[in-house]
């Protein structure tokens, strides 16, 4: 009531108590909704919490990662092509440190049953990672019947290795490729469910890397196209797809423990939204510090308020010259080296050397202050 009465006494004093005929409030995303006054009986003011449809955990983390802005870089590690800990047991193995964050993959749901050569469900993974004070984080590279009938692809295109498959199926509702679409998100739902049950926060980066070569500067090249079937269709259906699984995921299934990570391009029409999204990634190859502080600057124009965050990346400069730089990254992940790693027990398992973090970049990390690793995590209970 006192917020009502303050609001009158606003529009009184501004001498529009007599003339005010609408209402607009603006979102946070820069649309606007009107209202008729004449059709308002009273204005209640409720306070939501900040990441309102996160779980407490989920509330937690983000919390955690922006009270650490300027002061802390979470580190991390790409399970090696699937679903194992790897790379992280790679950098334990030459630096007697694991990093704070293991990301697992669903690239291979369709094959994933128990006794498998992969199974999604069995949980020792992420309940030893996580015991352990890790924090999880998941991607789906996502494989759809590719067009010579027998493999799966997330590669688009007409060949007989990639796939047909549309994304503007999602403004389709009922049919087939649209089932498809919602059955394979309740698939990986099912398998994020015990994490939700745990109450642990998985970060979620989903539909990764849509904006492939198009973009804004150079409009109309050659190769300028898609590089997964998620973003073929263009920034409407991405966004459609992106904002039916939030809906599917969230609303459906509950999973409110997932912390929303979107892959940004140059353009914002390919951003679902502010509520469909948590922290703003981008992955960095081959970059110099300048062409990285440059997209630093563009996050911090473009989708201010939000965490920032390097994804994936190989071969770019050290933590302590972004740190120096001024780049205040909430975290960044390393790309796996499938032959570093594929075998933890194999010869190469040994070496110091990887394609796109080696062992050098991670002594640089550890030694920085600025640096957080698992040993160093609190609890997000």
């Amino acid at each position: 009531m006192r917020n009502i009465v303050t609001l009158l006494f606003v529009l009184t004093a501004l001498g529009l108590n007599a003339q005010v005929q609408n209402i607009v409030v603006y979102k946070a995303d820069g649309t606007a909704v009107r209202y008729d006054v004449s059709g308002i009986d009273s204005i209640a003011f409720e306070q939501v919490p900040k990441w309102g449809k996160r779980s407490q955990e989920a509330r937690n983390l983000l919390a955690y990662l922006e009270e650490n802005v300027g002061k802390k870089i979470l580190t991390g590690t790409h399970a090696c092509v699937n679903y194992n800990t790897n790379e992280a047991d790679w950098v334990y193995k030459h630096t007697g440190k694991y990093p704070a964050i293991n990301t697992i993959d669903y690239i291979h749901d369709i094959y994933s049953a128990s006794g498998s050569w992969i199974n999604y469900s069995n949980a020792t993974l992420w309940r030893n990672w996580t015991g352990k004070g890790g924090i999880m984080s998941a991607m789906w590279h996502w494989n759809m019947p590719a067009n010579n009938g027998t493999d799966y692809t997330c590669t688009p295109g007409s060949e007989a290795g990639q796939t047909s498959f549309r994304p503007s199926a999602i403004f389709s509702p009922g049919t087939e490729d649209y089932k498809t679409i919602i059955s394979r998100i309740d698939q990986v739902a099912r398998w994020l469910k015990p994490l939700k049950a745990a109450k642990i926060p998985v970060l979620w980066r989903p539909l990764h890397e849509a904006q492939g070569n198009w973009t804004e500067a150079h409009p109309g090249t050659d190769w300028h196209k898609a590089w997964f079937w998620w973003g073929i269709d263009g920034p409407e259906a991405f966004v459609e797809l992106w904002k039916v699984m939030y809906d599917r995921m969230v609303n459906y299934h509950g999973l409110t423990n997932l912390i929303w990570v979107f892959n940004s391009g140059d353009s914002k029409r390919w951003y679902p939204g502010d509520e469909y999204v948590d922290i703003v990634a981008f992955d960095f190859y081959d970059k110099n510090l300048k062409e990285m502080h440059q997209w630093y600057d563009f996050f911090h124009k473009n989708f201010p308020g939000k965490l920032y965050a390097i994804s994936e990346f190989g071969s770019i400069p050290k933590v302590s010259e972004l740190w120096a730089d001024g780049q205040y990254w909430s975290f960044l992940i390393p790309w796996y080296d499938y032959d570093r790693t594929n075998s933890t027990s194999a010869e190469a398992f040994n070496s110091t050397d990887h394609s796109n973090a080696n062992i050098d970049y991670w002594t640089d990390a550890l030694q920085q202050d600025c640096v957080i690793t698992r040993d160093e995590l609190p609890s997000f209970k």
